[in-house]
């Protein structure tokens, strides 16, 4: 004989979703106390639920492991991030070339990869050689992808640039701008800020532009 389990009812659902949100947010000052007080390179699965006072049943039962953690963090401040883009995207539509847009993006890309360097090593560490892992399906990529492939669309049909495949190149964009690539031209080839900044503006933003025929009349 089959049973059933009764439905959730409507407030169960929401006192245990108000659960998880508590668990959730004791995890995190958890995780930020550990990283204030020691780095990020002593911080461990089992200190986190020592520090949150919790059992690593209820920890494990949210989060795989660090790297999971870490992106959690840096989504709080990534959403708030990308929600100041997507405002800057629309607000200045009228009053900006669409590529300058695209470029000031791109400046403040880097300026939050600069703030936020050791979570963003960490996370790349914790995932690294994980084959689930896919950065291109992470809700805050999609949404940069978004805002890239919206302004780049933008740019093509004001006749900023010749006729362009936006989706191609809004991902090489995005994979030029990853924080590993950032970071490898900063620490290991000993890149400047402003010197990747130049190279990025050079193949994304002067080599999409549409070429003009230069004045003077025509050359024998």
């Amino acid at each position: 004989m089959e049973f059933h389990r009764p439905a959730e009812s409507a407030a169960e659902t929401g006192r245990r979703e108000q659960k998880d949100q508590e668990y959730r947010l004791r995890i995190l000052d958890a995780v930020r106390r550990l990283i204030d007080r020691n780095g990020f390179d002593t911080v461990t699965m089992h200190h986190i639920a020592k520090e949150a006072a919790i059992g690593q049943g209820t920890l494990y039962r949210r989060y795989e492991h660090l790297g999971e953690i870490y992106s959690d963090l840096l989504r709080t401040s990534g959403v708030q991030f990308l929600d100041e883009l997507e405002a800057f995207a629309g607000r200045n539509a009228s009053s900006m070339l669409a590529l300058d847009q695209v470029y000031e993006v791109i400046v403040r890309i880097t300026g939050f990869m600069d703030e936020n360097a050791e979570l963003l090593s960490a996370i790349s560490c914790r995932y690294a050689g994980k084959k689930s892992f896919l950065p291109s399906k992470l809700p805050l990529l999609v949404r940069m992808h978004n805002i890239f492939a919206t302004l780049l669309s933008r740019a093509s049909a004001q006749g900023e640039t010749n006729e362009i495949d936006v989706t191609l190149i809004s991902n090489c964009l995005l994979a030029a701008l990853a924080p590993e690539q950032y970071f490898y031209h900063r620490k290991t080839l000993g890149y400047t800020k402003d010197r990747f900044l130049a190279g990025i503006r050079g193949l994304f933003i002067e080599g999409l532009k549409k070429e003009t025929q230069a004045s003077g009349g025509s050359h024998l």
